[in-house]
């Protein structure tokens, strides 16, 4: 035995050393006994190359909606109002401290969103690799079109807002995982045994820290991981003690970096965490459709009101299905590695789904990660084909997903307040009152006034209905209804009555599917406005 000293590696640990590195060696060529590296990685960047690309096409084009405007306001300020706005917000600031690096370079649609395309790409490309980790690289191939492909997934992949950062995070904690999940006894090693598990070890742990750094959506992942980590747990065998020593270890690193971000917005917002959901849609059947529907079987969400778009290939979402619970059997040979996927794959909706029982959390962006390893499921359902079956079920499947897919770029999911914004800079005049049904649709509108030229108007632009009075000869009145977002302060049949004493109704002018204009020219100077 080597006398143990600094810097020496006493015979015990050189034995757990070897043991870590064989037993990784065996499950490396009993996972994919034919295939090279090179094949992995080029599958990867194909497979990142063709989301990037998707995430691109049209990147500008849609306007910015209630949140991202939001995004606008924070990261075009200083540097300590990005973060004190973002703690009394309940966001954790290491988002808009990296866009507001991007919004040096500009603030257009297009740069704001790029960083998200960026991240939906690098999301779509781990798919794979975990795919291509669990079974072989025709799974990982086919579970990384899906992550690439999906309309929800490209739809956050143009939005500058955080879901596709903690998805990129969580999928990278997620690919350490399954890796050690592929080698229970080496995951039981001591970090300070050289060996791939350390890799694998850090990888999950970064991975997590940094998604949980990000977002509170992270936090299911947290708690699908521990559940996980039980399948590996009990197939380390002897060695159980010392991957559960791990575990701790690496949890308490990641209780240091994500504690201190909780404990900081806890003060800056005097205890209040949470006290406004009135965004959240109640749980109903449509609701949960609006969730599943889009996130995993590949439809086109409404966004800002439940419901989904026409299905151009109906089949689809069922033969989704059937290869998930293809998949399920198929990887029922792995048990650590098929449970943490698992996990990974449904804690997110039921734990979302018993929240929502006490606090209201059942939007779609919320659920934005959970498509990965559901993907990954059914990658592994059809990786089991070979050959020229194979070829041709991935170039159908990636045909049906394109399909699916194409009508999403003309299909309107936010509203239209740029449009409302150029047709008022049109058709109003100088002294002329704007009246919207809520501040969040002022502040939208707002956002875009300056682009259409309405700011130089001289209109007066309000939520407010007790400061408009009914209009003069000569000026005109436009009142607009629109959405923001999916909460509703006030419907529209509650917002045309207030102009019932104004006459008869005009037409209404619809720009789009969710903003209607009238316009009440000033005929009528006698007349009382609704309060």
């Amino acid at each position: 035995m080597q006398r143990a000293g600094r810097g020496t590696v006493t015979a015990p640990k050189q034995a757990v050393a070897r043991l870590a590195a064989s037993t990784y060696r065996r499950w490396r060529v009993e996972a994919a006994p034919s295939e090279k590296p090179a094949l992995s990685w080029w599958c990867a960047g194909t497979i990142g190359s063709l989301a990037l690309a998707v995430r691109l096409y049209g990147l500008g084009d849609k306007p910015f909606w209630l949140d991202e405007v939001a995004t606008l306001h924070r990261v075009t300020t200083s540097l300590p109002d990005v973060i004190s706005s973002s703690l009394h917000a309940d966001h954790y600031p290491s988002y808009f401290l990296l866009m507001w690096l991007v919004a040096k370079l500009g603030a257009s649609q297009w740069l704001l969103r790029l960083p998200s395309a960026i991240f939906g790409a690098v999301a779509a490309s781990l798919t794979a690799m975990i795919g291509r980790s669990l079974a072989d690289w025709r799974s990982g191939l086919v579970a990384g079109l899906l992550m690439a492909l999906s309309p929800f997934e490209v739809q956050f992949g143009q939005e500058a807002r955080s879901y596709t950062l903690v998805s990129c995070l969580i999928l990278i904690a997620l690919w350490g995982l399954v890796r050690l999940a592929q080698a229970p006894d080496a995951a039981a090693a001591a970090f300070r045994v050289p060996g791939p598990q350390r890799a694998a070890w850090l990888t999950y742990g970064l991975g997590t820290v940094a998604a949980l750094d990000v977002l509170n959506v992270a936090v299911p992942w947290l708690v699908a991981a521990n559940i996980g980590a039980i399948a590996i747990g009990r197939a380390a065998g002897r060695q159980q003690a010392s991957f559960w020593r791990n575990w701790a270890l690496a949890h308490l690193g990641i209780a240091a970096g994500w504690l201190p971000m909780v404990a900081a917005v806890y003060v800056a917002r005097k205890g209040a965490v949470i006290d406004d959901v009135g965004w959240a849609w109640p749980a109903t059947e449509q609701t949960i459709w609006s969730i599943v529907g889009p996130v995993y079987l590949l439809r086109i969400s409404n966004f800002i009101t439940t419901g989904t778009a026409p299905a151009t290939v109906p089949a689809l979402s069922l033969a989704i299905v059937a290869l998930v619970a293809t998949g399920i059997w198929r990887l029922r040979r792995n048990p650590p590695a098929l449970a943490i996927v698992g996990v990974a794959t449904f804690v997110l909706p039921l734990s979302l789904a018993l929240t929502s029982l006490f606090v209201p959390v059942l939007v779609p962006r919320y659920f934005v990660w959970g498509a990965a390893p559901f993907f990954v499921l059914a990658g592994a359902g059809l990786g089991q084909l070979s050959g020229p079956r194979f070829t041709m079920a991935a170039i159908g499947v990636a045909g049906a997903c394109l399909l699916a897919l194409s009508p999403y770029y003309g299909y309107e999911t936010k509203p239209r307040w740029d449009l409302a914004a150029r047709q008022l800079a049109t058709l109003a005049r100088p002294g002329d009152t704007v009246l919207v049904n809520s501040y969040y649709a002022y502040w939208l509108l707002s956002a875009f006034a300056a682009g259409a030229g309405l700011d130089e108007h001289k209109v007066t632009v309000t939520w407010e209905f007790s400061k408009v009075v009914p209009p003069l000869p000569g000026h005109t009145l436009w009142a607009v209804y629109g959405r923001t977002g999916p909460a509703v302060a006030i419907s529209q049949e509650e917002f045309e009555t207030k102009f019932a004493s104004l006459g008869p109704q005009p037409p209404g002018r619809r720009l789009g599917r969710y903003i209607t204009l009238w316009a009440y020219p000033g005929l009528n100077a006698e007349a009382s406005f609704g309060r």
